[in-house]
């Protein structure tokens, strides 16, 4: 083996030894192999020295421990197996490619976290205050919604009010002015018709 992939193993399973060691940590509230309640412990944090294959071997031994005390930890296991994805069949300088293609995305979005830690944290008198404000804001809230509730009684009446006079201003009036002018063309009838009769018993053949 080259003496860059010697490292690059060695680096990965650095890397598990740490990913278990926090499970190890949260299951147990201890980085310790093994279960506390187990004697025989099993280290996984080997030396440089020890070879791949049993850095492996025990790896694979802590892990069989956890997964057998924890059902939750069996569960995820389980769980991730089942929505396993197998990478399609490329070729190792394609793989590299993919790899590095995505590298930026990677570096980018850890640029990201680590400016989320430069961030100082809020003063807690701004939340304290916020908080004091709470029932005032929720009493403006109720005011508010009764007021809208108030306005829009007073818009329904001003309809009422603008329908009625609709029909009794300008509808009704329309109706009375029909009926005069009606009225004011029967008696113009009845005034031409009685001139006309006059003019015949003043003016007989």
């Amino acid at each position: 083996m080259s003496t860059i992939a010697h490292g690059t193993a060695f680096e990965t399973l650095d890397a598990l030894e740490q990913r278990l060691q926090r499970v190890r940590f949260l299951l147990y509230g201890t980085s310790a192999a093994t279960d506390p309640n187990d004697n025989d412990k099993t280290s996984t944090d080997s030396p440089v020295t020890q070879s791949i294959a049993s850095r492996i071997q025990a790896l694979q031994s802590s892990l069989n421990s956890v997964l057998s005390d924890s059902n939750s930890a069996r569960d995820i296991v389980t769980l991730q197996s089942q929505h396993l994805h197998h990478a399609p069949d490329m070729t190792h300088h394609a793989l590299t490619a993919l790899v590095l293609s995505h590298a930026p995305s990677y570096q980018a979005t850890a640029a990201r976290l680590t400016s989320l830690q430069d961030l100082p944290v809020p003063d807690p008198s701004s939340s304290a205050a916020l908080i004091h404000l709470l029932p005032r804001l929720q009493r403006l809230s109720h005011r508010q919604d009764a007021q809208q509730e108030s306005i829009a009684q007073l818009r329904h009446q001003s309809l009422a009010i603008l329908a009625r006079w609709y029909d009794s201003a300008i509808i009704g009036m329309d109706d009375c002015w029909t009926e005069w002018e009606a009225r004011l063309m029967n008696q113009e009838k009845l005034v031409r018709r009685a001139e006309a009769d006059k003019k015949q018993h003043e003016n007989p053949l």
